[in-house]
């Protein structure tokens, strides 16, 4: 049995088929170039990179043919849509043609012969003109069309050569230069196609903003479901199935489009910015805006509308500032988003928040920390006293990390309270309060009263001066895990900033565990990445870490173009007890706090970032981008 392959167009897919079922699918029109193929279903490429699936003869019988039809037809998705598929019904499809029976007799006069299967028109190089007689090629606009033949074998190497160059070459300049192309075109599709993926596009899908995001849906990773199985739930309840408005391009229909791209993609915040001309659709992949489509004005328009009844906020107040949030649940999973409308000179720009738990990790493991520091983590996680600061600019996943620390803790036994402005996340077995400052919960507000909840664990959004850095170290002098964020670079930093809030230095050495700064490095993609060997400059910054290699980004469709795909924490841990000491003693600079820590252990976020190039997990370029350059 020879090779089994899947097909796939327009984000749907069949198979496994043999090689001689696609020579048939491509002889009668069902398979094309245009097409993406598998071996194994995972990975794929456009169906010209396999010339053995298209046959290199025009002519066909249909007995050699008819036995395998029947036995592959049963692994065909059933519950794809339906077309009439009957003898009547392909003729018709096939452009007024004569129609023809099953066994391929062509129905005419009451005298006509019956032609054999091998001379009937539009088989092959010859044919029969209904009578019998057989028709030689250039009988004028008798001859049926022929199918274009590959002359590999014609063209010599070093031309074959040149154009594969000139392919690759053209294929580099935008990841997106076919998405139009691959689309079919205002006809109808037949036979085996049509049972698969319809009688034929839609007069929606034929637009080209709906078309490149339908290419770049079929071109990520496959989640398991798709963008119809998508419900829209508004803030005050209301729900808006996509399946009701698939194929039509309103506004649900390519607010799930919007949103399953995001699924697939882990994208974190959608900007859709007015142009002159329409609207520009940028997507953060990644800690990276990605452009994916320019969608006209009067699409957009149906899309803002449909937010704005999600979020229950005023329909015609285009000059406002508008706010509010909605929430999607697909199979197995529910996502929540933060909506922001501001008034522009183009238009309103709309900026949505993706806050997708599935996408976020769980735990320091999947964060990626090093075993050795998940271990002095879970030490301090399980004291009934003692203190943790994350530190770290906006968008370096903070949060993410002190919500990972807090799943360790058993919420059974212990009564676990945050403090957050806003709420990202829920999780369950917890108290979590919002911040509201103009109605009088501030943080100093609030702490005092969660205080007297008696909480074992308590998650302080953010110390943000010297009251709310006073309460937090006397709540764990009092017999509180406190868990709490400062906005600083690094770790002595950190210790350097409570001093500078006039702190007592005994009280932060007595309260002070641990203190992370982190920050979040995009990945290479591994489908794509080029390796290099190292140069001197390599050598020179990277030292122990460095290995027999290096690699660099390229780009491809799997990662929209980026060359970059996921991301990975980096993390710098100061063990304050151990590794400062007295040093905190006595107004330390940050030189002495350095000098403090040489030689324990202690290791910066850029040494951890250069282990991971040495790894070829990351470059150089992302280090620098995110810590800054040495």
């Amino acid at each position: 049995m020879a090779g089994r392959f899947y097909i796939r167009n327009r984000g749907k897919r069949v198979g496994p088929l043999t090689i001689d079922k696609l020579h048939m699918m491509a002889k009668r029109g069902r398979f094309g170039r245009h097409y993406e193929v598998s071996k194994d279903g995972k990975r794929w490429a456009r169906a010209d990179e396999f010339p053995e699936l298209f046959p290199d003869d025009g002519a066909a019988d249909d007995d050699e043919f008819d036995d395998e039809e029947d036995d592959d037809e049963q692994e065909v998705d059933i519950n794809a849509p339906l077309v009439d598929d009957s003898p009547k019904s392909r003729a018709r499809r096939k452009g007024g043609k004569a129609s023809r029976t099953r066994r391929g007799k062509p129905r005419g006069d009451a005298g006509d012969a019956p032609s054999s299967r091998r001379s009937r028109p539009g088989r092959g190089s010859s044919g029969s003109d209904g009578n019998g007689s057989r028709r030689r090629p250039g009988d004028g606009a008798d001859e049926p069309p022929r199918r274009k033949q590959r002359e590999k074998d014609d063209v010599p190497p070093a031309d074959r050569k040149d154009a594969k160059k000139k392919k690759k070459k053209q294929s580099k300049q935008s990841i997106f230069d076919d998405a139009v192309a691959s689309q079919p075109k205002k006809q109808k599709r037949a036979g085996l196609m049509g049972f698969l993926f319809g009688s034929g596009p839609t007069a929606a899908e034929q637009e080209p903003h709906l078309q490149k995001l339908l290419h770049v849906h079929g071109t990520l990773h496959d989640l398991g479901f798709s963008v119809d199985k998508l419900v829209l739930i508004g803030s005050g309840g209301e729900q808006i199935s996509v399946s009701e408005h698939s194929g039509t391009g309103d506004g649900p229909h390519l607010l799930g489009l919007l949103t399953i791209i995001a699924f697939q993609s882990k994208t974190t915040d959608m900007h859709l910015e007015p142009t002159a001309e329409g609207v520009d659709v940028r997507m953060r992949i990644d800690g990276t805006l990605v452009h994916l489509v320019e969608i006209p004005r009067s699409a957009i328009n149906r899309l803002y509308g449909i937010v704005k009844v999600l979020c229950e906020t005023k329909m015609g107040a285009s000059q406002e500032v508008l706010e509010g949030s909605y929430s999607v649940v697909g199979p197995k999973r529910r996502s929540d988003y933060r909506v922001s409308f501001t008034p522009s000179v183009h238009g309103q720009k709309l900026a949505i928040r993706v806050l997708d738990a599935d996408n976020a990790p769980q735990t320091m493991r999947q964060l990626g920390a090093p075993g050795r520091m998940i271990k002095t983590i879970n030490t301090v996680m399980k004291q009934n006293a003692g203190m943790v600061l994350m530190c770290g600019p906006t968008g370096s996943g903070k949060t993410t990390t002190l919500y990972s620390m807090l799943r360790s803790v058993d919420f059974k036994s212990r009564n676990v309270m945050t403090l957050e402005d806003p709420v990202e996340y829920q999780i369950n077995g917890i108290t979590q309060i919002n911040i509201d400052s103009e109605h009088g919960k501030s943080f100093s507000d609030m702490l005092p009263a969660l205080l007297r909840q008696d909480p074992d664990v308590l998650l302080i959004g953010e110390i943000r001066d010297k009251e709310s850095a006073k309460i937090a170290m006397q709540a764990t002098m009092t017999g509180h895990l406190v868990l709490s964020t400062v906005h600083a670079p690094d770790t002595l930093a950190t210790l350097h900033r409570l001093l500078d809030l006039n702190a007592d230095p005994n009280m932060v050495a007595a309260a002070l565990d641990l203190i992370m700064s982190q920050r979040l490095l995009r990945k290479l993609c591994l489908e794509c990445r080029a390796r290099r060997r190292p140069n001197d400059d390599d050598k020179r910054r990277l030292g122990n870490s460095l290995r027999d290699a290096v690699y660099d980004p390229r780009g491809c469709k799997k990662c929209l173009g980026t060359g970059y795909s996921g991301r990975r924490a980096i993390f710098e841990l100061l063990d304050v007890k151990k590794q400062v000491g007295d040093a905190i003693h006595g107004d330390p600079t940050i030189v002495d706090l350095r000098k403090a820590v040489k030689g324990k252990g202690f290791q910066t976020l850029r040494a951890n970032g250069h282990s991971l190039i040495g790894q070829g997990v990351t470059t150089f370029h992302e280090v620098d981008r995110v810590i800054g350059v040495e």
